[in-house]
């Protein structure tokens, strides 16, 4: 018998209440309403982790299949924050398959970060938000949710990648599936932040579940001169369903029988379409027919889509560029004795043979100019941990004609790198070269391993572990003759 019992979780300052357009709408679809359950839990509250409400949703998990109000397979569907509250409780309880959840659908969900989070925290984020609630406004919620968070990353380790080639995942094409549809069109309160590929809350690579990952070691040389590297491994299905509407933004994409639809009720179709799918077939089938979704999307960009973006039922006029895919890259970095390197500097670089070998650049090139001017659309270091920072980089104008590649001489390699520097902490100590005040390496990001198979992936998250050798003076220890 077909699953019918459904949990909604919503996001950080929401209610349960606000889900209930979208309990709704799947009442008049044939999921009864008394079988619709709303899930809520105090976000706002200073002193809740998000890892609190989610072993408190697993009590009540169990308690309501228990006493019959949840069958023992059900779906759920959650808003923003609800994200990772869901995939949290999934892994602490089930991280290894098995859940009995059929079909986890994420609405916006803020898998990687929000632009917000850091203005939450804020004294005016406080007098706003926290006004009526003691001015409180979910300080640790609020840390998991900043961009580089190291929850993030922790929880990607646990459903969607390994360092260790472990494969296990709570995910499944034939168990639980997990999909994600995120939108483009922007609230008309959040259009004054200057933003990009984003629904006025969370951007399209953020709410994307399927990262990379890789460790670069400078301490270590590979066969090919350059520093040692290794991909993540990737947990559960190679790729998911994945969707972004260009009329949807982070309020209304709750709302499928509200306005937002260029297509007539085209969210409510795809959610049911999701809720729908009961084997590994049908979900390999609603990952091929959002990418056509998606396909369509990034035809927006074009200069003769213009009568189409006009179309669009949305509260902001939007121009192409805000349809442009981005990459979200996120970097830690620490030394080769795990001590993290809070101070280094990131670029964007086309290098020569001999800077891809020694790691240095004589000077600011004319590549290197054009990716800080117009390819780095956004920098923010991580508030909690600032050896961790977060690069939000336009694809399109990366790669289009008269770009990047236009700013290249014939003496620079067809190859996207990054090019990190840390300097000395001190006069006894320094990062790569002993003695060096800034020592520097390059990190190649198209293809890490040589064989062709691109790292950076449309509307998705890298995380990139960097390890730098640390290296003392000589003077830190020395031995004298006695006597």
């Amino acid at each position: 018998m077909p699953t019918r019992h459904v949990l909604t979780v919503h996001g950080w300052s929401a209610r349960d209440t606000s889900m209930g357009k979208l309990a709704g709408f799947l009442g008049g679809q044939g999921f009864a309403v008394e079988h619709v359950w709303l899930g809520g839990y105090p976000s706002m509250a200073d002193e809740v982790h998000l890892a609190d409400s989610a072993r408190r949703l697993g009590q009540l998990v169990a308690e309501m299949q228990a006493d019959g109000r949840l069958g023992p397979r059900f779906h759920v569907i959650t808003h923003s924050t609800g994200a990772l509250v869901v995939r949290q409780w999934l892994a602490f309880e089930h991280a290894g398959g098995g859940a009995p959840v059929d079909n986890l659908v994420m609405l916006a969900p803020a898998n990687f970060g929000s632009p917000l989070a850091v203005m939450g925290r804020s004294a005016l984020g406080r007098l706003i938000k926290g006004f009526g609630n003691s001015f409180q406004t979910g300080t640790e919620f609020l840390h998991a949710l900043e961009h580089g968070s190291e929850l993030q990353e922790r929880l990607a380790l646990s459903d969607r990648l390994s360092r260790d080639g472990d494969r296990k995942s709570v995910f499944s094409e034939a168990g639980t599936r997990p999909y994600v549809i995120t939108g483009l069109d922007v609230f008309r309160p959040m259009g004054i932040l200057g933003e990009s590929a984003w629904d006025g809350t969370v951007r399209a690579a953020s709410a994307h579940i399927d990262p990379q990952g890789v460790t670069v070691d400078f301490s270590q040389r590979g066969d090919d001169g350059l520093p040692w590297r290794r991909l993540w491994t990737r947990r559960g299905p190679d790729s998911t369903a994945f969707a972004v509407l260009p009329d949807r933004h982070h309020l209304n994409i709750t709302e499928p029988s509200e306005r937002g639809d260029t297509g007539a009720g085209r969210l409510g179709r795809m959610i049911l379409q999701a809720l729908r799918t009961d084997d590994a077939k049908g979900y390999r089938q609603v990952r091929d027919d959002w990418r056509a979704v998606n396909a369509a999307t990034r035809t927006l960009v074009q200069p003769d889509a213009e009568a189409r973006r006009a179309s669009l039922d949305s509260e902001e006029d939007l121009g192409p560029d805000a349809f442009n895919e981005h990459y979200q890259i996120v970097f830690s970095v620490r030394d080769d004795t795990g001590l993290p390197v809070n101070d280094y500097f990131v670029w964007l670089t086309t290098p020569t043979e001999n800077e891809l070998a020694s790691g240095l650049g004589a000077s600011v090139s004319r590549p290197e100019e054009y990716a800080l001017r117009h390819v780095l659309k956004k920098v923010h270091v991580n508030r909690r941990d600032a050896s961790r920072r977060v690069f939000h980089i336009d694809r399109r104008v990366l790669m289009k004609q008269g770009g990047l590649k236009s700013a290249m001489t014939p003496a620079r390699l067809p190859l996207l790198a990054a090019g990190l520097s840390a300097p000395a902490p001190g006069r006894l100590i320094s990062y790569f070269e002993r003695g060096d005040a800034m020592g520097s390496g390059l990190i190649p990001l198209r293809s890490l391993t040589g064989d062709g198979e691109q790292f950076l992936k449309r509307y998705a998250t890298h995380f990139i572990e960097v390890i730098v050798p640390r290296r003392p003076d000589e003077s830190v220890f020395t031995v004298r003759a006695s006597g």
